[in-house]
């Protein structure tokens, strides 16, 4: 069991490092690539909540339809 945590441990540890100096040399260019994409994501989800609406207001509309030859 301790050889295993020792290899989870400097896995970690690694991970940290990297981390750190992944940040340092592209955290600018990380940073807008993260605003582009957050930006094109909300767009992506108004589009889906529009769309939702809509197909909810022609079930609505529909089933308003069907009742009123009842």
């Amino acid at each position: 069991m301790w050889c295993g945590s020792f290899f989870q441990a400097m896995k970690a540890a690694q991970i940290d490092v990297l981390k750190a100096k992944i940040q340092k040399a592209w955290g600018a260019k990380m940073d807008k690539a993260a605003d582009a994409v957050l930006e094109a994501m909300g767009v992506k989800w108004q589009s889906m909540l529009a769309e939702a609406k809509a197909k909810a207001d022609v079930r609505e509309k529909l089933q308003q339809l069907w009742q009123e030859g009842k």
